[in-house]
C-alpha cells in the first residue's frame, strides 16, 4: 500500500509540470477548430468491455487524450473507424481533461483490467507524456503534438506522427502564392522555437526565400520586433511558438499586417479563422487513419516496438477569404486545388 500511494505521489508530481503547457492560449488555438465540441466525452469506463468481464481480444488498443479539443476528436474517431477494418478493438478512450489527477485513475483502470492493452495512442501533449511514462513494455503512438521536440518523446517504443506540416511543403506553397516576392518575416523566442528557425533557414534557400528572423524572450517584444520589419517583408509567417501565439500578440500581427496589406501564413486552421490568410496543416482525419495504419504494422510484427517519427500523410490548406479581400490577395490559385478549405 505504501509503494502504491509513493508511486502515485510520483505520478502525480511527473505531470504537474506538463499540465502547465496544455493551458497555453497558443496550445489551445493550434488545434481548437471549431467553438463547440463535435463528439462527446468518453471516459474510462464507457467504452469497450468492462474491466470484470472476460471477453479477450486479439488486438487490443487503448486511446488516451489530453483534453476535449474537436481536432483530437476528428483523430480519434477516424482512429476508432480504420481499426475496425484492421481487426484492432479500440477498447477504451480516457480522458485527462487536462488534468494531472486524471492520470493517475487512467494508469490505475489500465494497469487493473483484466485485458491488457497490446498498444496506445496518446493525443495531445499530455497523454503522450503520460503514455510514454507509464507504458514502455508495449507500442505508443504520439500524435497531435506541436513542436515535439520539446517534449523528449524518444524511446524504444514510441513512434510519433509529427503534427506539423513539413518546412518544404509550406515553403513551396508559400513561393506559389507569393510569386516574385521572396522576403518572409518570422518572429520567435529561440527558447522554445529555435530549431524551427534553424532548420528553416536552411530549407528556404531551396526555394530562394530570405527568411527575416526576429528573436523575443517576451509577447511584449513582439510588436516592436514587428515594427521592426515589417517594411522589409513580403508576407509573414507565424511558427507553434507559445511566447508569439497569444490573444494580444496575435491581434497586434493582425492588425500590423492588415494595415501594410501584408499576407500572413501558418500551420493551423484556427488562426487562420482568427485572422490569418492561409495555413498548411496535417489533415486530422488522414492524422487517424495513419495512426491505425502504423498501429497494424506494429502489432502484426510483435517483435517490433517503433517505427520512428512520420511525416504526415496528408496535408490541407485553410483559406480566409474575408483577409484576402481586405489585403487584396486574389484566391484564385488556390481554388485551383482540391486540398483546400475556404473559410468563411
Amino acid at each position: 500500500m505504501v509503494n502504491q500511494r509513493r508511486q502515485r505521489k510520483q505520478i502525480s508530481g511527473r505531470f504537474l509540470v506538463s499540465h502547465g503547457t496544455t493551458k497555453l492560449f497558443w496550445y489551445m488555438l493550434l488545434f481548437t477548430t471549431s467553438f463547440s465540441i463535435t463528439s462527446p466525452m468518453v471516459t474510462a469506463g464507457q467504452k469497450g468491455t468492462p474491466p470484470l468481464q472476460t471477453k479477450v481480444y486479439s488486438n487490443v488498443a487503448i486511446v488516451i487524450r489530453s483534453q476535449q479539443i474537436a481536432a483530437y476528436n476528428e483523430v480519434i474517431k477516424s482512429f476508432e473507424e480504420e481499426c475496425k477494418e484492421r481487426n484492432i478493438t479500440v477498447k477504451a478512450i480516457y480522458d485527462l481533461k487536462g488534468d494531472p489527477e486524471e492520470s493517475k485513475r487512467i494508469v490505475y483502470a489500465v494497469r487493473n483490467d483484466k485485458q491488457k492493452p497490446h498498444l496506445v495512442l496518446a493525443v495531445g501533449v499530455l497523454a503522450a507524456t503520460l503514455a510514454k511514462d507509464q507504458f514502455a513494455d508495449i507500442p505508443v503512438i504520439f500524435c497531435m503534438v506541436i513542436n515535439h521536440d520539446r517534449f523528449n518523446l524518444q524511446g524504444a517504443n514510441i513512434t510519433g506522427i509529427s503534427a506539423e506540416a513539413p518546412l518544404e511543403d509550406q515553403f513551396a506553397i508559400l513561393k506559389e502564392m507569393l510569386g516574385s516576392r521572396k522576403h518572409i518575416g518570422v518572429i520567435y523566442d529561440p527558447r522554445k522555437t529555435g530549431k524551427i528557425i534553424s532548420d528553416a533557414l536552411q530549407a528556404a534557400k531551396k526555394f530562394d526565400i530570405t527568411l527575416l528572423a526576429k528573436e523575443v524572450l517576451s509577447e511584449r517584444e513582439v510588436d516592436f520586433a514587428l515594427k521592426s520589419m515589417i517594411s522589409d517583408i513580403d508576407a509573414f509567417w507565424i511558427i507553434p511558438d507559445g511566447t508569439v501565439i497569444t490573444k494580444e500578440a496575435l491581434d497586434t500581427i493582425f492588425k500590423r499586417t492588415l494595415k501594410k496589406r501584408i499576407p500572413t501564413f501558418c500551420t493551423s486552421p484556427a488562426i487562420v479563422k482568427a485572422g490569418a490568410l492561409v495555413s498548411v496543416s496535417p489533415d486530422y482525419i488522414y492524422t487517424g487513419k495513419q495512426a491505425a495504419n502504423l498501429a497494424q504494422a506494429l502489432l502484426n510484427n510483435p517483435t517490433m516496438l517503433s517505427l520512428g517519427l512520420k511525416q504526415p500523410d496528408k496535408l490541407k490548406i485553410t483559406f480566409n477569404t474575408s483577409t484576402a479581400k481586405m489585403i487584396g490577395v486574389s484566391p484564385t490559385f488556390f481554388k485551383t486545388r482540391s486540398d483546400v478549405v475556404f473559410y468563411p
